[in-house]
């Protein structure tokens, strides 16, 4: 007797998502810590998945930096991205973005470093960003860092 499909579907994606941490699949793309506006919560953490099959990402959770778990049945699809968000409505209101959140914590302005665990507790990726060269010095007015290229350190 086979499980129902929901059963093996989780089962795949779970399977999926152990073997996308060998190859680092998923990546922490954009970082926005320093608004333009201090006083708005516009703060948030794009990540990115690098592989061709969806990574599921129930349990993962930020552990350094900020504080958030996704939620049992997150789904990152090939080559998306989601975003984690201090305010989701606020960013919503802002920059028509859909987010994640809220999360605890804040972004540290001068910087510091991010790290996202899987659901075994494993650094599935890690950033120390800095509020200087060789980072964007544009972040110091209310720009977002990323990534060049998702598949780049």
């Amino acid at each position: 007797m086979q499980p129902p499909v929901t059963n093996r579907l989780f089962l795949l994606t779970t399977l999926l998502s152990v073997a996308a941490l060998a190859n680092g699949s998923v990546v922490i793309n954009e970082i926005h810590f320093k608004p333009a506006d201090k006083t708005s919560p516009e703060e948030f953490v794009e990540i990115h998945n690098r592989m061709a099959v969806a990574v599921n990402l129930s349990a993962w959770r930020f552990t350094q930096g900020i504080d958030f778990t996704f939620p049992e049945g997150t789904l990152l699809e090939p080559g998306g991205v989601l975003v984690v968000a201090e305010d989701p409505a606020r960013l919503k209101a802002v920059f028509s973005t859909k987010a994640l959140g809220p999360y605890t914590g804040r972004l540290a302005n001068d910087g510091e470093r991010l790290v996202l665990r899987d659901q075994q507790g494993e650094v599935a990726d890690a950033v120390a960003y800095r509020n200087e060269f060789p980072w964007p010095v544009g972040s110091k007015d209310g720009n977002s860092i990323e990534l060049i290229h998702p598949t780049l350190d």
